[in-house]
């Protein structure tokens, strides 16, 4: 098994940042949905973040189901402009609070995005890490400030199922070499991606 060859995850990702930079920047809504849950399947090789995984993969499929009911083509910039247009502060809070809006599925998609961002960068940076150290330090970066202390304490538990890190490199690709390189060329697209959307909910009043 070869993740990064099997999913085409860098395939996925490379093809939404060229379609980002033929649309001004602004990212295609079911493109990217498709790209986010092609990576967010690496969390299958994870044991333990089946409940992580799934919670991803729904908001990924709302996001998708709403780039699939507007025209052709459409940004998440313009479906979130669309959905908040007119609305105050504190109009925009009760829709990003309403999971089924495309703001509060991007939202935490966008950080559980984040996860599996950092989670990559320190088991590439870190060569000595342990595989649960690195999935709990995507997790730390990213999702743990906005959850409470019963799933915070659920997710620590379940972070020690995590395997070990060769038997996780193994799944990636047929040596480490081969997976470091392909991870080398994945995250800058994907990192990028992900900050220009940050970027933009934060101009939004979505994220803070």
């Amino acid at each position: 098994m070869s993740w990064l060859d099997d999913s085409k995850v860098g395939d996925k990702w490379t093809a939404l940042k060229a379609s980002c930079d033929g649309a001004a920047g602004k990212v295609p809504a079911t493109e990217f949905a498709e790209a986010a849950l092609t990576i967010i399947s690496v969390f299958d090789l994870i044991s333990g973040m089946g409940v992580a995984s799934g919670d991803m993969k729904g908001n990924a499929d709302t996001v998708k189901s709403h780039g699939q009911k507007a025209a052709a083509g459409a940004t998440l910039q313009d479906l979130i402009e669309a959905e908040i247009a007119g609305k105050d502060a504190k109009a925009i809070g009760k829709i990003v609070g309403d999971g089924k809006t495309i703001s509060c599925a991007l939202l935490w998609l966008i950080r559980a995005l984040k996860f599996i961002e950092v989670m990559i960068a320190n088991l590439d940076e870190n060569r000595t890490m342990k595989m649960k150290d690195c999935v709990y330090k995507g997790y730390e970066g990213s999702l743990k400030p906005y959850h409470g202390m019963i799933i915070r304490g659920t997710f620590s538990v379940a972070v020690n199922a995590a395997p070990t890190r060769e038997a996780f490199i193994s799944k990636l690709a047929a040596s480490e070499d081969e997976a470091f390189t392909k991870i080398k060329a994945l995250m800058p697209v994907f990192s990028a991606i992900l900050k220009d959307l940050d970027t933009f909910l934060k101009a939004k009043g979505i994220e803070k």
